[in-house]
């Protein structure tokens, strides 16, 4: 959900530019968009670090988006909390299977004071550095298996701190069941050492009566995800969905968490333009 956020704002400053550019380039297929905004009642339950605040919920604004120019493109599913990278350029496709540059981010910042920088030291976690969120750049290949869209991401924390990488795969399917139309996803993430290290473990450094120094030597997660659709009126849709992730059991070692779980459930009605 914060990513989604963040990709909400980034889309409402390129709305007004990107109606334009469709007049503009519609006509000859050079720019294709696709928008959707939703108030949506989510409750998200992270994993939880210790003595920090993880479940949180309330009403957010959600986004379905899709914007291609050329070969780049955006793309964001507002029931899509554990997924991959979103913003991309296509390299090669026959129609049936591709590769793709991408760009992504793959685990959420958190400080001493938790998820949320604004809220107080904890007192559990006091003396840690932040862990900034990832800046994965690498390589996407998919094809279609069967009725699945599957796709397996590697990418490298270019610009972050974690000097790590990610494996993800994934497979999607999208059908209609009655006037729902129902998306489904379920994946796996694979993290090098030094990428959930960066995270989790902690650095001598950082290591107190409550936080022992700690290493954590690669790490994997699995999830799944569902989102059903129904159409209200000619430009509403009501939707709702949940995900789950669950990750190794070695990452509830690490002396910063308690959880390995995540969840997401939300509901409401967006508008399509």
């Amino acid at each position: 959900m914060i990513n989604n956020i963040k990709i909400f704002l980034l889309l409402l400053l390129c709305v007004p530019m990107v109606s334009k550019a469709q007049e503009e380039y519609g006509q000859n297929g050079e720019l294709y968009w696709q928008l959707s905004l939703g108030a949506f009642w989510v409750d998200l339950t992270l994993p939880k670090l210790k003595g920090a605040k993880s479940t949180f919920s309330g009403v957010s604004i959600l986004a379905d988006a899709r914007v291609e120019y050329k070969n780049f493109y955006l793309r964001v599913d507002s029931g899509d909390f554990f997924g991959g990278a979103d913003i991309g350029y296509q390299l090669w496709t026959n129609g049936h299977e591709g590769v793709d540059i991408i760009y992504g981010n793959y685990h959420l910042s958190f400080s001493q004071s938790g998820y949320i920088d604004d809220d107080p030291t904890v007192p559990t976690l006091r003396g840690i550095k932040e862990r900034h969120q990832d800046q994965s750049f690498g390589l996407a290949y998919y094809r279609n298996v069967g009725a699945y869209s599957a796709v397996v991401e590697l990418v490298y924390d270019a610009f972050g701190g974690s000097d790590g990488w990610v494996l993800h795969g994934e497979a999607t399917r999208n059908f209609e069941l009655r006037n729902w139309d129902v998306w489904f996803n379920f994946g796996v993430n694979y993290y090098s050492g030094n990428f959930i290290d960066y995270f989790y473990g902690v650095d001598i450094d950082e290591q107190s009566i409550h936080l022992p120094a700690y290493q954590v030597n690669g790490a994997s997660s699995v999830f799944t995800q569902v989102q059903a659709n129904y159409p209200i009126a000619v430009d509403w849709v009501f939707s709702a969905g949940a995900s789950i992730l669950v990750g190794s059991s070695n990452v509830t070692k690490s002396p910063l968490v308690e959880s390995r779980h995540a969840s997401a459930v939300f509901a409401g009605v967006k508008y399509v333009f």
